[in-house]
């Protein structure tokens, strides 16, 4: 990877991955003025506030949090819900996230895939420990599954965390696996301040 960012036939880097390592990239790209393209670490939020359509709010948090099992730079991790529909929404989003049917990514019938190693899982697993002892509320999921169909990969169940404080290191942090934290709101201001209250750009 050096050789290629400091290659002087090299005009242009772009890069997808965590933040560490985007920003040694950016250091080398920026000694030769290189134009460099940085796709890093996230903890990106759906916001549902009291006048939402609370199918289509549901809808976009399964898939935003549980497509392709929580693994990419956009899954939406967080969803900050007003207090009025809070309720509502969960009632939704516990059941539909429960349905997903997880398994082999290939066959049609699968909802949700496995994650990509053994070291990934063991993150998402250490992840809901963290979100059990901050306090947050279990809603479903939180466990790796490992028997019949599933002993032949690295699969978790869609997991949900209810009524999460926004400094909690599950609404904090990029855990890149079907972990999704419902963060209650009193308002749009405070969703937008909640929105921007992580170390990610």
């Amino acid at each position: 990877g050096a050789v290629m960012i400091s290659h002087p036939h090299v005009n242009l880097v772009s890069f997808t991955g965590s933040t560490e390592t985007g920003k040694i990239i950016s250091s080398a790209a920026a000694t030769d003025f290189k134009r460099c393209n940085l796709e890093m670490g996230g903890k990106n939020v759906i916001m549902v506030m009291e006048d939402a359509n609370l199918d289509l709010a549901v809808e976009g948090a399964l898939w935003g949090g549980f497509g392709t099992s929580g693994q990419r730079c956009t899954a939406a991790s967080r969803v900050v819900v007003h207090k009025a529909v809070y309720d509502q929404f969960l009632s939704r989003f516990v059941p539909s996230a429960k349905s997903l049917r997880v398994g082999d990514g290939l066959k049609p019938e699968t909802d949700m895939g496995p994650v990509v190693n053994q070291q990934q899982l063991n993150t998402v697993i250490r992840y809901v420990e963290i979100g059990k002892r901050e306090g947050a509320k279990l809603l479903c999921g939180g466990h790796p599954l490992d028997q019949g169909p599933h002993a032949l990969g690295y699969f978790h169940e869609p997991t949900i965390f209810g009524d999460v404080n926004p400094k909690m290191k599950i609404a904090q942090e990029e855990i890149f696996g079907p972990v999704v934290a419902v963060i209650p709101s009193d308002s749009f201001e405070q969703a937008i301040e909640i929105a921007n209250d992580v170390p990610y750009g």
